[in-house]
């Protein structure tokens, strides 16, 4: 064998070895989905995820202009809008949260349910639409009720929540904010850091932006064994921010909860 049969040999090895990787990254990811949401998700391929409902969402391997065009010739009256595998790598994966929690304003509003937040410590001072699709409302109360346990130099960072249920855009992009599916809350904002705040005082002061919080990690904690992700965990942070999404979180054995990050990091476009 010559030095171009080789390379073009090992080429093809490389090529293989890659693609069979990308497919077991791209199975576990579905799983994460699978594992997280078995209310409303029946199973998962590396084609499509079936829904409880009897309809498929397809699943694509990129979110290219062929891709596209690909799903557009397979859809039926059954198969829903598609998602790639980017979409899932980069936390992008608008379709699929409509379709879990509704695709417009009004079908959102339909599983809506107003929960009294802390309602021990602030009676009804505060009350939430939180969605009941996932049991959402359910873990709102959960968590409610474990951070009325808290010491009360805990409760100023938790009175006068930033909000719940508001169906808009995330600020300055084109997709929908979690708050719109009311499977998100933020706590008071005073305490809270956001990196657009921050970006902008380090402009008119010249100091670099750098990360920063106050909000106490016991607090995270409870969120986070709910399945509610803190925005404190993005590079873009949003400190106040916590939204349900159980597939970034893994239990392990013997170990209890663990936040990955193979899932939910948004990429450059």
């Amino acid at each position: 064998m010559d030095m171009s049969q080789l390379f073009r040999h090992s080429l093809l090895l490389v090529s293989l070895c890659c693609c069979l990787s990308a497919k077991a990254a791209t199975d576990i990811e579905l799983q994460y989905l699978k594992d997280a949401y078995p209310a409303t998700i029946q199973d998962v391929s590396s084609k499509a995820i079936n829904w409880q409902d009897g309809s498929s969402m397809p699943v694509s391997g990129s979110n290219s202009f062929f891709s596209k065009i690909s799903r557009f010739f397979r859809r039926n009256d059954a198969m829903e809008a598609g998602i790639s595998i980017r979409d899932l790598q980069c936390d992008s994966y608008e379709p699929f949260f409509k379709k879990m929690y509704g695709g417009s304003l009004s079908s959102v509003r339909k599983n809506l349910v107003t929960v009294y937040w802390m309602p021990k410590v602030f009676g009804k001072r505060y009350p939430l639409l939180i969605t009941t699709v996932n049991g959402v409302d359910k873990k709102i109360q959960r968590i409610s009720a474990e951070l009325e346990k808290l010491p009360p130099s805990y409760y100023k960072f938790l009175d006068h929540p930033g909000g719940s249920f508001y169906w808009r855009n995330v600020k300055n992009e084109k997709y929908l904010s979690a708050h719109s599916f009311g499977i998100a809350m933020d706590i008071n904002s005073h305490y809270g850091s956001y990196w657009l705040w921050d970006r902008e005082k380090s402009r008119n002061t010249g100091v670099k932006l750098a990360y920063h919080n106050n909000i106490p990690m016991k607090i995270v904690e409870i969120f986070e064994q709910e399945g509610f992700l803190w925005g404190g965990r993005w590079y873009f942070y949003d400190t106040m921010h916590f939204e349900y999404r159980p597939e970034l979180f893994t239990h392990l054995p013997g170990i209890g909860l663990a936040y990955h990050n193979q899932l939910g990091q948004r990429c450059e476009v």
